[in-house]
């Protein structure tokens, strides 16, 4: 088999002539010796025996609001970023990490009442159409080599997570459904219906795989609002892409448990960087008890140990793993993303590790 076809088998539950090997890169890239930056993403996967599955490639739709200007202020390490709109004016800082060559947020920018009508104008006026420049330039880099799996909607998650991670914070939120629950809901209907529009665009892209970066976890959430926010929004993609013989993974990264059963009812095709402790709270063996062979399975190396445990150690972690589904396809990955100062020895181990266990 090629890359492509064990990679699809193993979604498809079907045999495999090996478990495909397909690591997720995020973080780490830019911490790579410049030399394997250079080759590029799809000579190092071959470098080290992997098989490329190219998570959230680029995404066919655009969303852009007109009529609002961005002011940027960089105070240290502090990213001030000023969005000024005919209706008011919304703010967020970002703290710059050096060791992990990424920012968060420190300040959300939905605080108020009236911040909530300003994001709420912001996503009416939110414009939405096609573009797959991005897409076919990504086709034409990957040529084949191993599988797309397309990012669904422009702002690459549900709206409720959006709501949670980037405009309002989970605590906040808290108080938010307390305290103005009518100005919540109408800002998660009004974002719903743009990714619907977006949704609907893109299934009609060359991608037969899409994905978002849901992060889903029940630590910003409980699984009724998952149920209620997130669920029902997925439910309406899955039901979009069936109409077009598309299917949708869900990458889920965080405390998974209690809500792989709703990911089933979902319609979803499968689920992405599954994770156990401390990252997540599910192995693979454990997932397989929730769903049997429900929804297709990524994931299962946890990043901290990917990280500190040195390559012998870490060699008899991941055959564990791999005789844990011994005879059930699955893809094997460091779930949701790579800790920076992971060695390029340790993918190659694994590589050499899956190629040498050949037909599971």
């Amino acid at each position: 088999m090629n890359s492509k076809e064990r990679i699809i088998a193993a979604l498809n539950n079907e045999p495999v002539d090996r478990v495909p090997w397909s690591p997720f890169l995020a973080y780490i890239w830019e911490h790579f010796p410049i030399e394997i930056r250079d080759a590029g993403e799809a000579k190092f996967y071959q470098s080290v025996g992997a098989d490329p599955l190219w998570r959230g490639a680029a995404c066919p739709v655009k969303m852009h609001t007109p009529g609002i200007e961005t002011i940027t202020v960089q105070e240290g390490d502090v990213i001030i970023n000023t969005y000024v709109t005919p209706v008011g004016q919304l703010q967020t800082k970002a703290h710059y990490s050096s060791d992990g060559n990424t920012t968060f947020l420190i300040e959300h920018p939905v605080k108020t009442p009236q911040d909530m009508k300003v994001q709420i104008w912001i996503e009416q006026n939110a414009e939405v159409w096609f573009d797959d420049t991005d897409t076919k330039k990504h086709f034409k880099y990957v040529e084949n080599n191993g599988l797309s799996i397309g990012m669904l909607i422009p702002r690459a998650k549900t709206a409720y997570q959006i709501m949670i991670e980037h405009h309002i914070g989970t605590e906040e939120m808290a108080y938010a459904h307390a305290d103005y629950p009518e100005l919540v809901d109408e800002l998660w209907h009004a974002m719903v219906e743009n990714d619907l529009k977006a949704a609907r665009l893109a299934a009609d892209s060359d991608y037969e795989y899409f994905l978002t970066w849901e992060d889903s976890s029940t630590q910003n959430y409980s699984p009724k609002a998952y149920r209620k926010y997130i669920a029902s929004e997925i439910t309406a993609w899955n039901e979009i892409l069936a109409a077009k013989k598309k299917k949708y993974i869900q990458h889920a990264c965080g405390h998974i448990r209690e809500l792989l059963p709703i990911m089933v009812e979902q319609g979803n095709f499968g689920v992405e960087s599954i994770s156990p402790q401390p990252t997540g709270n599910v192995s693979i063996a454990e997932a397989r008890q929730l769903i049997g062979n429900n929804l297709a399975i990524i994931g299962g190396i946890e990043p901290v140990n990917f990280l500190n445990l040195n390559i012998d150690d870490l060699k008899i972690y991941t055959q564990e793993l791999l005789d844990s589904e011994r005879g059930r396809p699955f893809l094997l990955a460091n779930s949701d993303s790579c800790p920076p100062g992971v060695a390029v020895e340790k993918f190659v181990m694994i590589g050499d590790l899956v190629r040498e266990g050949k037909n599971r």
